[in-house]
């Protein structure tokens, strides 16, 4: 029996704010203090800043109106004890401080030391690192940040834009735990997180802004309630490919893709599928470039189609099926589309395939019971009715409702990709910028449909191929930046780094997202 995404590699867990503060109810029932795990939060911070910034003497520390100013408090302290100075600015106010905070201001306060300090933007650009302990886990966006927030993130950018380093404490301020979501976000070098790692660092705005991620538990027990999601770092190779067997017995995968102007789309599908395992690769494509698509890869098998009766005779001969790049919406697509959205095999629909899965008055499965859709969030928002904003305001809860909606395996796109399976949410956690480049979707989607192909060869069910397959296409585009940047790379460059990484290459250290232990 294949076994679970989550079974497939030791992920670790992902928690919403809700389950951190059950969790530092736990703590305080078991004998833990707030102000106790404020201490350890403040001390873990200012080691690490220590770390990072050796030389650091001019620390600037942002405190806002919550808890999470007291791990700021905290640091502060240190600082000036180890002979630095200390700036606090931000939009605290000590007269309506409570809890553990209260008493970390009275600390700083018991030591002679300045109160509140208002320095200007130019003023922040001369510190050498700024603690930003601004917004924790319980920021919304319910409303957006204005008056001094605003004014104090955006001075925080700007200082750091010009050299000066930013830690963020537990979650950049701005960052909505739960999402990932932003309109005003700091932008850190180092984001250290508390007791257990919240959802919204790795998705949406997440990657973009926290920096190296390094995970402090404070040397808490973990929380007892299972994360909302798994965090995707790793996938092990394919298993040996079989002495005994034939291109038969890697399956066959039909392509259908490739509209006029767009054979592109399909030969980088297809070819992806082809270097992926599969067996044999059709590609059904448009009859004005069927004779030259295949240049340069003869093993495709190259078939133009121009009605739905060409494509049902080919039907039968696959295993797995991938509907939609550079497909088209004109009546030729439609009459495609329909004639795939009815195979009996398991497909992977995307890109222009989207459309006309949408349009269906009721989605169903293939009689397979296999079909996996990867939209980015412009395509899911035109699935759901509704905006993209809307859909990256919470990616998560969008890929659930589009799992839901079509009875799919989900995968949204974006930095930090969601995956929605029937019982486990993912969010892939490596990727890099050489990803977002024409093509690059239509390689994963061939990769998926091989996958698809040899699955049963393999010993992979359908959520180990899109798990398989998202963590191999990400990995392989920090493979590329890292050996030649991420500017002007192109999709067809991931294709080696795809193939060696399923033969058991040796996955990139993290470009970002690193998980570990703060001292």
């Amino acid at each position: 029996m294949a076994i679970s995404a989550a079974q497939l590699i030791r992920m670790p867990s992902l928690f919403s704010a809700e389950q951190l503060r059950a969790h530092e109810q736990a703590l305080f029932a078991a004998g833990e203090t707030a102000l106790g795990l404020m201490t350890q939060a403040g001390s873990v911070l200012w080691s690490e800043l220590r770390a990072r910034w050796p030389q650091a003497q001019r620390i600037g520390v942002l405190i806002g109106s919550g808890q999470n100013a007291g791990d700021g408090l905290i640091l502060a302290r240190l600082a000036r004890a180890a002979g630095c100075t200390v700036v606090l600015f931000g939009w605290f106010d000590p007269q309506a401080v409570q809890g553990a905070c209260s008493h970390a201001w009275a600390q700083w306060q018991a030591d002679d030391a300045q109160g509140m300090q208002m320095p200007d933007a130019n003023q922040l650009a001369e510190l050498d690192v700024i603690v930003d302990a601004g917004f924790g886990i319980g920021f919304t966006l319910n409303r957006p940040i204005e008056g001094a927030p605003a004014r104090w993130i955006a001075a925080v950018n700007g200082a750091h834009q010009q050299g000066v380093g930013v830690i963020s404490a537990d979650l950049p301020s701005g960052l909505a735990a739960d999402t990932g979501a932003g309109d005003l976000v700091i932008h850190a070098d180092v984001t250290l997180c508390f007791l257990a790692l919240k959802l919204g660092l790795f998705t949406g705005l997440g990657p973009a802004v926290a920096g190296k991620i390094i995970w402090a538990n404070l040397n808490q027990p973990a929380p007892v309630a299972a994360g909302v999601a798994q965090l995707l770092l790793n996938v092990p190779p394919l298993p040996a490919k079989p002495r005994d067997g034939h291109k038969g017995s890697f399956g066959c995968v039909l392509v259908i893709a490739g509209n006029q102007g767009m054979a592109g789309a399909a030969r980088m599908a297809a070819e992806a599928a082809l270097r992926m395992g599969a067996g044999k690769v059709i590609v059904a494509t448009h009859p004005a470039h069927a004779a030259v698509l295949g240049v340069g890869c003869p093993e495709l098998i190259v078939q133009g189609i121009t009605d739905a009766a060409q494509l049902a005779a080919l039907l039968p001969l696959a295993d797995s099926l991938v509907l939609g790049p550079g497909l088209g919406q004109d009546d030729w697509a439609q009459a495609l589309a329909d004639c795939a959205l009815r195979a009996p095999c398991p497909m992977i629909v995307d890109a222009d395939g989207l459309v006309f899965l949408r349009e269906r008055p009721s989605p169903s499965l293939p009689q397979s019971g296999v079909l996996i859709i990867t939209p980015h969030p412009a395509e899911a928002a035109r699935l759901l009715g509704c905006t993209p904003q809307t859909v990256e305001r919470d990616r998560l809860h969008a890929a659930r409702a589009l799992a839901q909606r079509f009875g799919a395996l989900t995968l949204l796109k974006g930095a930090g990709s969601v995956l929605a399976l029937p019982d486990e949410l993912l969010i892939c956690g490596r990727g890099s910028p050489a990803l977002a480049t024409a093509g690059s979707g239509d390689v994963l989607a061939g990769v998926i449909g091989g996958l698809l192909a040899i699955g049963v060869a393999a010993g992979l069910d359908a959520r180990d191929v899109l798990t398989r397959a998202v963590c191999w296409h990400a990995l392989a585009g920090e493979q590329v930046a890292a050996e030649s940047g991420a500017w002007g790379a192109a999709a067809t460059d991931l294709l080696p780094a795809i193939r060696a990484l399923a033969n058991g290459a040796s996955a990139p250290a993290p470009c970002y997202g690193l998980i570990g232990t703060a001292p």
